[in-house]
């Protein structure tokens, strides 16, 4: 399994940032990339034992990556 951290929420729309707040993200968080689906498909998160299924480039924004 992969484990990355949040480097930042810059570059996410409000509603995508507050509810990845709700959900537990934060600045410093780790979590598990459980599942990657082909063609930049979304992406399934581990955090605090739940699984969160978000899009790819929300993904690579959050881990400090480049979006495409």
């Amino acid at each position: 399994m992969n484990h990355f951290m949040i480097k930042q929420f810059n570059g996410l729309d409000d509603a995508t940032a507050q509810r990845l707040h709700s959900l537990g993200l934060q600045v410093g968080s780790s979590v598990q990339a459980v599942r990657f689906y082909p063609f930049h498909g979304p992406v399934i998160i581990q955090v605090d034992h739940q699984k969160i299924g978000i899009r790819y480039r929300v993904f690579k924004l959050l881990t400090g990556g480049k979006p495409l």
